[in-house]
């Protein structure tokens, strides 16, 4: 795996349940529509920024190869996975805006073709999974929300294998 040794292979492998969360996180909010992401704002802060975060962090080839190395998803669908990345990051500049979201035809291809990969991966909830997701508030550094798998995914590695989550909101 892209020049890792094993042990730093069997320490992904440990946590590819995360890698697989943030993989079907990042393609679901690309199905969400405008007010979809609107209403995210509270969990994800800027919902246009994270769409191009999670994409980016959900796509690195370590986290990817692992994913595929342990089974997790066929091994078909990883060329349809980066075909869909390299479709994303070819969106102008200027349609990343909220009001090209809906309207716009290659946001509307993309939305499409999030939900197919989707339903290709068996993912049935379109429902955003925060079993990894921490928010402080960002004025405190109180803790808001703690993800269910926070403990159990706790390890030493650093990026690009970030083990959860880390959101902080100024305003809880």
């Amino acid at each position: 795996m892209l020049g890792f040794t094993q042990s730093e292979r069997l320490e992904y492998d440990k946590h590819v349940e995360f890698y697989h969360s943030n993989l079907v996180n990042a393609l679901l909010l690309y199905t969400y529509g405008e007010s979809q992401l609107d209403d995210m704002h509270d969990l994800l802060g800027n919902p246009l920024h994270e769409l191009w975060e999670e994409l980016d962090y959900a796509f690195t080839p370590g986290l990817l190869e692992t994913i595929f190395r342990n089974n997790v998803l066929q091994h078909e669908i990883k060329s349809e996975l980066i075909e869909f990345k390299i479709k994303v990051k070819a969106i102008p500049d200027e349609l990343w805006e909220w009001d090209q979201l809906d309207k716009n035809p290659i946001w509307q291809s993309i939305r499409s073709e999030a939900d197919r990969l989707l339903n290709i991966m068996n993912v049935n909830s379109r429902t955003y999974d925060t079993s990894y997701t921490t928010i402080y508030n960002g004025s405190t550094g109180r803790v808001i929300v703690k993800g269910s798998n926070q403990e159990k995914d706790k390890h030493p590695l650093t990026k690009p294998t970030r083990p959860r989550r880390l959101i902080a909101r100024r305003d809880a």
